[in-house]
């Protein structure tokens, strides 16, 4: 019944852009923390604040969205 938080982590330095990934339910997800942002000192790579999430299945979740995943990074979202 709490609030749903997803962390995301790339440890390479390389930017995933169109990366799906699994989530646990449909909607709307803020990006709530990206280590990436320039207001980081980053290259302020990420997903513009939000990602819609769709219920097409995907990795053992109900849910799925498309996300850009910055370098050397680490982004949270929580569903909205």
């Amino acid at each position: 019944g709490g609030t749903e938080v997803v962390c995301v982590a790339n440890f390479s330095a390389i930017p995933h852009g169109d990366y799906r990934i699994g989530l646990p339910s449909a909607g709307t997800w803020e990006e709530i923390l990206n280590t990436d942002a320039q207001s980081y000192t980053g290259s302020g790579v990420g997903n513009l604040g939000a990602v819609e999430a769709h219920p097409d299945g995907h990795q053992g979740q109900p849910a799925s969205a498309t996300i850009v995943v910055p370098p050397l990074a680490t982004i949270y979202l929580r569903k909205a």
